[in-house]
């Protein structure tokens, strides 16, 4: 027979491994400390302490606050398909005490008529649930939110059409209400998208586009134009020796329609703040 007190070593490691395993695994059962304000990208998924929803009650905001690993086996878009974004806010007003996870919701969930009343809630400093994605490193157990700070968690998710738009309401999610309320009178309000809104939505579709603006060489620089019903937009790289080596033009459209317009491959004599989006040239 085996003796492992007089050969601890294999046997040991292995227990020792076999230890630390689980204490990765180990997810939201014990708190994070405090993440970069900037997103990680993709980390450790996630699972909370809380005991799962019962069987077949898939729909009910418990089971977004069920264990990770049920939820992204089962996902979540009962509840979505059954429940308005004010839904979905209050129910965070209600259970301000355990993080809800969502992966993803169905596309156009939130309307333009939703951020009108979700704009009326930014200035709330009612407790609310703090909304966490199943694919983030960092679960926050014992934190609370607020009903404005989700409100505008929301809103962001209108204008990214994404949602939810950062890997966790807290912390990776920093809103400016100031500049949201300037959106919404100058362009929110009418369902107009703006300049800012157009970059983003293209470089969401394209990663490849978010090196763009860049003073690194070759420089590389984005051109806007805005029309009455969307904007133009061109990513532009600037050559050695002649003003711009290629070129990417878009149209984005009010309802984040995105159509390539034109591309310039081979350097023309046009200066890049010369050089028209519309015309792609």
């Amino acid at each position: 027979m085996f003796d492992i007190m007089h050969n601890p070593g294999p046997v040991w490691g292995i227990l020792i491994l076999t230890l630390l395993a689980a204490v990765i695994l180990s997810g939201c059962l014990a708190p994070f400390p405090s993440p970069a304000t900037d997103d990680p990208g993709p980390g450790t998924e996630i699972s909370s302490d809380i005991a799962p929803s019962p069987a077949g009650d898939n729909c009910s905001l418990d089971h977004l606050a069920g264990r990770g690993d049920e939820y992204l086996s089962t996902g979540d878009s009962c509840y979505f398909s059954t429940h308005s974004p004010l839904d979905f806010l209050d129910d965070l007003r209600m259970h301000p005490h355990q993080p809800v996870m969502v992966l993803a919701v169905p596309d156009g969930w939130i309307t333009r008529d939703d951020a009108v009343m979700l704009m009326q809630e930014i200035d709330s400093e009612e407790p609310a649930a703090p909304v966490v994605s199943p694919i983030s490193s960092y679960c926050p157990l014992e934190e609370t939110s607020t009903v404005g700070n989700e409100a505008l968690f929301l809103i962001e998710g209108y204008r990214t059409g994404q949602y939810p738009p950062r890997l966790c309401s807290l912390y990776y999610f920093k809103p400016d209400r100031s500049e949201v309320r300037l959106w919404w009178e100058t362009d929110g309000r009418t369902g107009r998208i703006d300049e800012r809104d157009a970059i983003r939505i293209l470089q969401q579709m394209y990663p490849d586009l978010s090196s763009y603006p860049s003073d690194s060489m070759p420089p590389r620089s984005i051109r806007t134009e805005q029309a009455d019903d969307g904007w133009y937009v061109a990513f532009i790289q600037e050559g050695s020796g002649l003003p711009i080596f290629s070129a990417r033009c878009y149209y984005v459209d009010n309802s984040g329609t995105i159509q390539l317009t034109g591309v310039v491959n081979q350097s023309i004599m046009v200066l890049p703040q010369d050089f028209s989006p519309r015309r792609c040239g």
